[in-house]
């Protein structure tokens, strides 16, 4: 019994021994802090927590997203006249009836916009806003987009101009709004954008 009594004691003192060990009282390799981009975020291990569409060591890669979704598309500028200068409609309301149609590269009309801004002018600073009654969502982010402006009309719609664009850009983030405007600056508009991954 006194056998069993000492090797129990030893055996208590060997356990509190180790246990008086941790790892807190063992010397730990400090490491070097990186700087983590994209409003990543910096752990105690020195790498970085990423923001959602990013990824790799500092944060740096920007992942693509599965869906640009558009949620507000708004006019800024448009011909005022037709381009030999006549009116867009007759005397009195002379000014166009805007409209909107989004295609797609095969100029498959995706959208479009189910209300009209009566005798809208393309004069000063204009801002005529068409939101979808649902976000139109965008699925192909390496193909082009068409956006076409038209006075609408009682017999046919007349084509005013239009825009080919891109609403994803494989760097520069994920801004909320982004402006495009054509080659020859007589349209531009505003897409408010949303990202799901």
């Amino acid at each position: 019994m006194k056998t069993i009594i000492k090797r129990l004691a030893v055996l208590t003192v060997l356990v509190l021994l180790f246990n008086s060990c941790t790892k807190d009282s063992i010397p730990s390799t400090p490491c070097t802090p990186i700087a983590c981009l994209n409003g990543g975020t910096s752990r105690a291990d020195c790498g970085c927590d990423c923001p959602q569409g990013f990824t790799g060591t500092n944060c740096g890669t920007q992942i693509t997203p599965n869906q640009v979704k558009i949620t507000n598309i708004r006019v800024t500028k448009f011909p005022d006249t037709k381009p030999n200068g006549s009116w867009w409609d007759t005397l009195p309301n002379s000014d166009a009836d805007i409209k909107l149609t989004l295609q797609n590269s095969s100029q498959t009309t995706l959208w479009t916009s189910p209300t009209y801004y009566p005798d809208a002018t393309g004069i000063g600073a204009v801002s005529y806003n068409f939101v979808p009654t649902t976000p139109i969502i965008i699925t192909n982010l390496t193909s082009g987009y068409i956006m076409n402006i038209y006075d609408r009309d009682t017999l046919s719609d007349e084509f005013i101009d239009f825009v080919a664009f891109n609403p994803y850009n494989s760097s520069g983030g994920f801004p909320t709004t982004k402006t495009f405007t054509n080659a020859s600056s007589t349209f531009s508009f505003e897409l408010t954008l949303s990202y799901v991954w």
